[in-house]
């Protein structure tokens, strides 16, 4: 899935913009012939409204042509914090270490699935500046990269020649975890400047349609929206290209991103080749990297019969089984110890390990211990003992559970009751059925709308919905404001017609945007505002008074031309002096901490607006309202006091500043179509009303994991089990 920049985004917003200004003048001169209006006080009004409109879209199209050139290696040096404060945070959310980090060991990968050991030593040597690391430190062949537990670091770093891994294992071995060990130590070893390992999951990648480096970058400005920062000037004003040129591209450029590619199997296994292939091209010869699969997927790509596709430079490893002493002890320990009664109730499942039947291999990995030690360990809360707790006898009976898929089918099943239940260590505002019916929805979207991506991105879901409830929410939302507006502003009788033009409006302006749109990350004050005030004030006054010169005299022309320019100069300084852009764009932001940004961001823009209008409203109404003709007015007017005819015209301003300001701060933040959609779902009883609070619960309670300002469900297994389930679902 393409997706354009911020700038894109400012771009559409300047299109609505001026098709909102030609409602709003339409309107306004129906308005006039409707009711009569003075045509001058018909062209301020709609003038009025158009112009801070414009004003917006060319003051955040033109702002970001002022960046200055980036240094790349220091913010690689903050990325690199970013990712160690996101991995350490997720490490203890997921329970890595308890009661203690599960054993992981490996040896070498079969021969046939990777380079030959003499090739990669051979290569490595013959790379212009030398090997990346101390031959000395080589082993003699491929077997001396067996290892476990903590030495994946010194495996990849020191031992592998090419420092180009493919880590292969069976489903729920652990490569995923074994990844965030190796990126951690990969970081504590990251000398400054160096490149950041960043861990990519592949399921969203479609190889016949993106680039591998394009797909990255996607990525990185997901995780990390503040990426999406031009890194130069020049370099942003020398392509048409979005993004083409922001910091996550840069980084991508200059090589200072490892990439840690997960789950190559989690793609179409008719993709499998074209991937493989794809990373060979993108990816040059030195570039390190790691591709985790699962073994037979991987062997089945690179032993085609017509062709064979490797990893160019790689050397291999498979990580092997959980051993039933292994199994056992983190059974019992994560139980309370060997000899405690909550430890006994695995006897019959641990005499079950290491063997053929379905427990003994479902229980054989990582996950699948995983699993059963939150279903059958619950760590139990003061309240609510009387609540009973599920038996692990139950997977031996294998009348129920006749193989291992029956295991693992019982085990994702069981894992959403348990992790909702008054067992788990903090009470839950939702109950087992809420919550499953949420996730399953989640992952059903996921899988049918964004191809199978593991990445639940908040501000992407209301382009999930179909366009007839944006219609219907829009509508409803400008109808609304318009016939407020309309029953305060003209008679009673013509809220109908508000209400009306505000749906349509609504409608035809606010349509559902892609995932192009991205939030905004931070707001601040611009002092170039008042520069680009005053010389948008000064362009006004000579425009304008050369229009009312030619219906009347030259002076008046001058001084009614001086009023506009006054009010489109507040207007032009308040709007312009929004700047959105990241001062940090590497600081960690979670999914909640964007959202409430990006609302602050929303606010910002329509308090500015509302407030910018609603004084030049006055200004214009104290100035014209001196005179039955407002081509007779008089420079002295302007100087008389602010009396009833400015609070009059602050009062409207106010009103239609607070239409635009809503429509602007729509179009420029995503906040508001996430809440109109939030709200849509939870009418549907699809999701909370309180969505974001429920991921982040989720996340806490180990069901989903945090990639920056994304989540993902703590495994792809568990996100496509749910997204198989029945529709509403019956838990």
């Amino acid at each position: 899935m393409k997706h354009g920049g911020q700038s894109q985004v400012l771009k559409r917003v300047g299109v609505r913009s001026l098709l909102l200004v030609g409602l709003t003048t339409a309107g306004a001169l129906f308005l006039a012939w409707r009711f009569d209006s003075k045509v001058a006080e018909t062209a301020a009004t709609a003038l009025l409204a158009a112009g801070p409109l414009y004003i917006t879209w060319k003051a955040f199209k033109h702002d970001r042509v002022d960046a200055a050139a980036v240094d790349l290696t220091a913010v690689a040096d903050r990325l690199a914090d970013a990712v160690r404060a996101q991995w350490e945070a997720e490490a203890e959310v997921r329970r890595v270490n308890d009661p203690y980090p599960l054993p992981v060991a490996w040896r070498a990968a079969d021969p046939d699935l990777v380079e030959s050991w003499e090739l990669l030593t051979d290569l490595a040597r013959a790379w212009p500046g030398g090997p990346p690391g101390d031959p000395a430190r080589w082993p003699a062949s491929a077997n001396g990269l067996a290892g476990g537990d903590a030495q994946i670091g010194e495996v990849f770093s020191e031992r592998v020649p090419t420092r180009r891994l493919v880590v292969l294992g069976e489903p729920g071995a652990g490569k995923s975890v074994l990844l965030i060990h190796l990126l951690q130590d990969l970081i504590a070893r990251r000398p400054a400047g160096g490149p950041v390992p960043v861990l990519f999951s592949l399921a969203s990648w479609d190889p016949n349609s993106q680039r591998l480096q394009e797909w990255m970058a996607e990525q990185l400005r997901r995780a990390h929206p503040g990426l999406r920062a031009p890194a130069s000037a020049p370099a942003a004003a020398a392509t048409t290209q979005p993004n083409a040129h922001d910091l996550a591209q840069e980084l991508l450029d200059a090589r200072l991103i490892l990439p840690l590619l997960d789950g190559f199997d989690e793609l179409p296994p008719a993709l499998h080749a074209v991937a493989l292939g794809a990373i060979n091209r993108t990816l040059p010869a030195k570039q390190p990297l790691v591709l985790a699969a699962r073994a037979a997927e991987y062997r089945a790509v690179v032993t085609r019969p017509d062709a064979v596709v490797r990893l160019n430079g790689a050397a291999g490893i498979h990580l092997l089984s959980v051993t039933r002493e292994q199994a056992a002890d983190y059974l019992r320990r994560d139980a309370g110890g060997s000899h405690t009664p909550a430890a006994q109730r695995w006897d019959a499942v641990i005499a079950r390990l290491g063997t053929d039947t379905p427990v003994g291999q479902a229980l054989g990995t990582p996950l699948g211990l995983f699993l059963a030690r939150t279903i059958y360990n619950p760590r139990p809360q003061v309240v609510s003992h009387s609540v009973p707790v599920s038996h692990p006898d139950e997977l031996c009976d294998t009348t129920t559970f006749p193989n291992r898929s029956a295991v693992d089918r019982h085990l994702f099943n069981a894992f959403i009751p348990a992790s909702y239940s008054p067992h788990s260590p903090a009470p839950s505002k939702w109950s087992t059925g809420q919550a499953h019916r949420t996730l399953a929805f989640l992952a059903r979207n996921l899988e049918t709308k964004h191809d199978g991506s593991p990445d639940l991105v908040w501000w992407e879901i209301p382009s999930d919905i179909p366009r007839r409830a944006h219609f219907l929410l829009n509508g409803l939302l400008f109808g609304l404001i318009a016939g407020i507006l309309t029953g305060y502003l003209e008679e009673s009788s013509e809220i109908p017609i508000g209400v009306l033009s505000g749906a349509a409006a609504g409608v035809l302006v606010n349509q559902p945007r892609g995932p192009v749109f991205a939030p905004v990350v931070r707001t601040r004050w611009s002092p170039r505002a008042i520069v680009r005030g005053i010389k948008f004030g000064i362009l006004v006054w000579i425009a304008m008074g050369i229009y009312f010169s030619f219906m009347s005299d030259l002076s008046t022309g001058f001084k009614l031309g001086l009023a506009f320019a006054l009010s489109f100069g507040i207007a032009a300084t308040a709007i312009t002096g929004i700047d959105t852009e990241e001062a940090d764009p590497t600081t960690p932001v979670g999914p909640l901490t964007l959202l409430a940004r990006d609302r602050r961001s929303f606010l910002a823009l329509g308090i500015s607006i509302t407030l910018a209008i609603g004084v030049s409203f006055g200004l214009l109404s104290e100035f014209i309202g001196q005179s039955p003709d407002p081509l007779k007015g008089d420079l002295k007017s302007l100087a008389e006091g602010f009396s009833g005819g400015f609070a009059t015209g602050f009062v409207k301003g106010v009103l239609m500043g607070l239409v635009i300001g809503l429509g602007v701060g729509g179009f420029a933040t995503v906040w508001l179509g996430f809440v109109l959609v939030r709200a849509y779902l939870a009418a549907c009883h699809k999701t909370p009303w309180d969505l974001m609070t429920f991921l982040q619960d989720a996340h806490q309670r180990g069901v989903l994991r945090q990639v920056g300002a994304v989540y993902q469900f703590r495994h792809i297994d568990l996100q496509r089990h749910l997204a198989q389930q029945p529709w509403p679902p019956v838990a």
